[in-house]
């Protein structure tokens, strides 16, 4: 196979250096910045342009899923590429656990975890700013309908560290915290270059579309 690169959304940056520490890469591997995880259409922008300044790689794989269409229409202008065949992060990690992906569910890594305590719905970060009441008031309005916690087990963090973390809002939803196995096999498929169903590849002047996507559930509220 000839030289690829990866670029990859920060969230799934140690899942991803443990597949390569398991199976290997030698190609260039370039983390997005965090600020496109919450921006869809930057990111789509920021993906394609990478796609059409290529000069190198003979093939790009983009580990960013459907996140908000992020990668719908994405152009394979200078090589082909590959993306995997998922919603979001969330079912990148969950690719080989078997696991149907729940309603009503808020999942959470340690990834997830350093995402949160800088945005602005950290919880302890709303307490400082608005003092307890209102913070637990507008925590309540913002989550309301999710309930379920889930921590996705991916061997590569600390799991009592981002428990302590997400209780304290978990308590205040009086919600549930469950623990399930997040094997991400799809990023094997990935880096390994050995294809299924699970990765989309688009050959050099194709078009992602939003059709290979059909099927997949986006995340929902529990009835």
């Amino acid at each position: 196979m000839g030289k690829r690169a990866i670029y990859s959304c920060i969230t799934l940056q140690k899942e991803l250096e443990n597949t390569i520490n398991k199976i290997g890469f030698d190609g260039k591997v370039t983390y997005l910045n965090v600020a496109l995880h919450s921006n869809p259409q930057k990111m789509h922008e920021t993906l394609q342009r990478i796609i059409d300044e290529n000069t190198e790689a003979e093939e790009i794989v983009i580990c960013v899923s459907g996140c908000g269409k992020a990668t719908c229409d994405l152009k394979a202008t200078t090589c082909p590429i590959a993306v995997p065949r998922t919603m979001d992060c969330i079912d990148v990690l969950l690719t080989g656990s078997g696991i149907k992906r729940p309603d009503g569910a808020i999942f959470i890594t340690k990834s997830w975890m350093n995402f949160m305590k800088n945005s602005t719905i950290d919880y302890a970060k709303l307490v400082q700013e608005r003092g307890q009441a209102e913070a637990e008031t507008f925590l309540k309005q913002l989550y309301k309908g999710f309930t379920d916690f889930y921590i996705i087990d991916t061997g590569t963090y600390d799991l009592q560290e981002v428990e302590a973390y997400i209780m304290p809002l978990v308590k205040l939803l009086g919600g549930t915290l469950t623990r399930l196995p997040g094997p991400y096999k799809v990023l094997e498929k990935l880096v390994s270059g050995k294809y299924d169903d699970s990765v989309i590849a688009i050959p050099k002047s194709g078009t992602l579309s939003i059709h290979e996507f059909d099927g997949l559930r986006p995340c929902t509220i529990k009835k």
